[in-house]
């Protein structure tokens, strides 16, 4: 997880530029009676075209190009032709993009409400609280600091705010493989763990909820919250640099 040459970094940039298409345009098409395998197809397009992996379906054997995962359901949900949106649901949007030169991953996630957002306060105020707390452990992704200050800053926002982390789930490194060590927790106690090194390729993903009951699976993939509510998961994936941490996706 630690990039070693500006070849690299480059190849990292123009992943971010694939995802970022690939997103935009998942984000045209989100509202009311579109199908979750429509948007899959979609992936699978866009990664053709663009001569990139999405490499969840070339790991772990999942057997589809993009996770969406639809209120109670926390992470990892398989789309299907039957999982139609609907007005209200809240959905996570979980890609990965791996690309065919140096074989290098960029992994990043987003949570819309399906259709008017304006319409569901108490769920926006969530939504909203996420993306901040992101942002807030982004902006301790510097080398002086260390691994758990990230976590802390993302835990401090969301329970200033009265929501709850996913305490069973992390965030975690990544490079050739899609999940590399550390994995880290978004809660724990600053000035601890190991030191923030530059270079670092770091996918931050707070995920949040409305109570502070457990999670379990049903399956493999599918988590789910035991109380039916929402949840929410925003994602970057983060360059450590001398100076401030670079977004790349």
């Amino acid at each position: 997880m630690i990039v070693k040459n500006n070849k690299e970094i480059e190849q990292l940039r123009k992943n971010w530029k694939i995802h970022k298409i690939i997103f935009e345009e998942i984000k045209k098409i989100i509202k009311p009676w579109v199908s979750a395998i429509d948007i899959d197809i979609l992936c699978s397009n866009l990664c053709k075209k663009h001569a990139v992996l999405p490499w969840f379906k070339w790991v772990y054997n999942f057997p589809a190009n993009i996770c969406i995962s639809i209120n109670d359901v926390v992470v990892h949900w398989i789309p299907k032709k039957n999982m139609i949106f609907k007005e209200w649901d809240v959905v996570k949007f979980d890609f990965w993009v791996k690309d065919k030169n140096m074989w290098l991953n960029t992994d990043a996630a987003f949570t819309v409400i399906i259709w008017d957002e304006n319409k569901y306060p108490k769920i926006k105020k969530l939504l909203d609280t996420t993306k901040e707390a992101l942002y807030k452990g982004i902006e301790q992704c510097k080398i002086w600091n260390k691994i758990w200050d990230i976590s802390n800053a993302i835990q401090k926002h969301v329970e200033s705010e009265w929501f709850f982390i996913v305490k069973d789930l992390t965030w975690h490194g990544l490079w050739f493989t899609l999940h590399e060590k550390p994995y880290i927790y978004n809660y724990g106690k600053p000035n601890t763990w190991e030191k923030i090194k530059k270079w670092m390729l770091l996918a931050i993903e707070p995920i949040t909820w409305f109570s502070s009951w457990r999670i379990y699976e049903k399956g493999w993939f599918e988590i789910y919250i035991s109380d039916w509510s929402y949840w929410c998961q925003f994602e970057h994936t983060i360059l450590v640099t001398d100076n401030e941490p670079e977004i790349i996706v």
